[in-house]
């Protein structure tokens, strides 16, 4: 129940962060099947120097033939497109499809309703059952598409992802999540070698306060970390050759600050005025 609960709260920032980068629950499912299977195939070489299909179904519960499937893959090959998003799909459609671009290969400008190529029909078609208003709703939140004043849409990103989003963002979030995540299981693992994670709890402090505590906090780290940059780059202990007679290990540390918001104050919620768009009338 303890890690039922750990992962429970583990996953709840991991979701946003999902959703952010515009891939879907599905992706999500199968990456972690992927690298819980890597996982301990990397352990059984370690410890045994071979690979164990049978071993790695016991300790996981993925049936053999799926495992074997997935080790014979590269990492990036193993999703497939049917797990995208149902945004992400409508997109990808919307800028490949000939029935859905113009002449020169562009994403057309769609009527939201009526006879012919509309907006309605691409998401009938590909949207697998989701209501075509919710799905125009979800893309314009995220500034994929842009409602025209003639009840048509447009087109503006190939992907549904958060405002602000882009690859180098993902990467730094991934490399130092990798980090903490692996020290702090080594930790568990390991207590009597732990690597040294600090933690410092304050007390609930006032909006108006956390503009100065996070200068405090970037100036006192920032000058930590260049103490800490000096040692590991002209310490005594640092190997500058090229062979080494001892095993090296790679080194970084991390200053990290967090605030936790308790409750969305109820002046702060926006209320947002949904536009209603008719269907064009039938005619007999």
């Amino acid at each position: 129940m303890a890690a039922r609960k750990a992962l429970s709260n583990l996953l709840q920032p991991l979701a946003g962060f999902i959703l952010d980068a515009g891939l879907s629950a599905n992706e999500l499912h199968g990456l972690i099947r992927e690298s819980i299977i890597r996982s301990v195939r990397d352990r059984q070489m370690e410890v045994a120097g071979r690979i164990n299909i049978s071993g790695i179904a016991a300790s996981t519960g993925i049936p053999r033939a799926e495992i074997s499937r997935i080790l014979s893959l590269r990492p990036e090959v193993t999703s497939s497109t049917d797990d995208q998003q149902a945004t992400n799909r409508i997109l990808s459609v919307w800028h490949e499809d000939p029935e859905f671009t113009t002449p020169n290969g562009q994403p057309a400008d769609l009527r939201i309703f009526g006879r012919g190529k509309t907006f309605d029909s691409l998401v009938r078609n590909y949207g697998r059952g989701i209501p075509t208003r919710a799905m125009l709703d979800e893309l314009s939140r995220g500034g994929a598409v842009e409602v025209l004043s003639s009840q048509k849409v447009r087109a503006k990103s190939e992907l549904a992802v958060a405002i602000g989003v882009s690859p180098r963002a993902i990467r730094v979030f991934g490399e130092r999540a990798t980090e903490l995540l692996s020290s702090m299981l080594n930790n568990m693992r390991s207590p009597e070698r732990s690597r040294f994670i600090a933690n410092i709890e304050g007390a609930t402090v006032l909006r108006s306060a956390l503009p100065l505590i996070r200068k405090e906090v970037a100036s006192k780290g920032a000058e930590f970390l260049a103490g800490i940059q000096d040692n590991l780059l002209n310490g005594p202990f640092i190997k500058h050759t090229k062979h080494a007679t001892n095993a090296a290990y790679r080194v970084s540390v991390t200053v990290f600050y967090h605030e936790a918001s308790r409750v969305i104050e109820s002046a702060q919620k926006k209320t947002i005025t949904r536009r209603n768009f008719r269907r064009a009338p039938k005619i007999p």
